[in-house]
């Protein structure tokens, strides 16, 4: 493995696309990786991560910390529809993913803010969710 990135990424993705007090709001498919404001609300859009090399560790293999953001979008409509995905997401991600491949040495519980959409024609909702991890994984 090269990165693992990509594979916690999917790792998020299959356990918010799982858990049924998410998709009690957001369809599955509109739980995806992207950076752009996506087109049907309610979604969830895990962002490309960033990523800083620690070293090196026994047996070859690398360690990285891994930041990312997952976005949640939804219509701010006075309801309680984003509150309740963004509490479901944060219980979700309470506890790192089991991993396959790589080791997660260390997980930072998630950290949420809201925001209003800057576009000010559009009345979106979105709750930021910030993720930490290292990742330990040997290079093949």
């Amino acid at each position: 493995m090269i990165d693992p990135t990509l594979a916690l990424q999917s790792l998020i993705g299959d356990r918010l696309a799982a858990d049924p007090a998410i998709t009690a709001h957001v369809n599955p498919v509109n739980i995806r990786a992207g950076s752009i404001r996506p087109d049907h609300l309610p979604a969830i859009v895990l962002a490309p991560a960033r990523v800083r090399l620690l070293g090196r560790a026994s047996g070859g293999q690398i360690v990285a910390e891994v930041r990312a953001f997952l976005h949640i979008w939804a219509i701010e409509d006075g309801s309680t529809v984003a509150q309740a995905i963004a509490s479901a997401v944060l219980a979700a991600l309470m506890d790192p993913p089991a991993a396959t491949g790589f080791s997660i040495d260390d997980w930072e519980r998630p950290a949420l803010v809201w925001a209003r959409d800057p576009d000010p024609a559009r009345a979106m909702m979105q709750g930021t969710v910030g993720l930490r991890a290292v990742l330990r994984w040997r290079v093949d």
